[in-house]
């Protein structure tokens, strides 16, 4: 920040305006730029994640999501556990076909 000569009561005051004025510059900026975040986040969100499919030579969005380690974890998970309980409900089925055919 510049060094002010600061003098008397008068200079103080404008300096306090030239603040203020400052002040709301930058609030009325971070409205603007806040503004333009929110209507194009969807576009920002799209181009980012699909530029930096290109970049890798891919083009689909399910190739960069499953190289996420921690989603790839998680659907692993999720798969194994959907897995045994179809396991169980496939014997619990058979055993009530068995019951009725015998």
């Amino acid at each position: 920040m510049k060094k002010n000569n600061i003098k008397d009561l008068e200079s103080l005051n404008r300096y306090i305006a030239e603040l203020e004025n400052k002040e709301l510059h930058l609030q009325d900026e971070l409205h603007h730029n806040w503004q333009y975040f929110k209507t194009d986040f969807g576009s920002i969100v799209r181009t980012s994640i699909l530029h930096k499919a290109n970049v890798e030579g891919r083009s689909s969005f399910l190739y960069w999501l499953f190289k996420i380690p921690e989603f790839n974890n998680s659907i692993g998970k999720t798969a194994e556990r959907l897995t045994v309980k179809l396991e169980n409900l496939i014997v619990k089925w058979v055993d009530k076909i068995a019951d009725k055919v015998s």
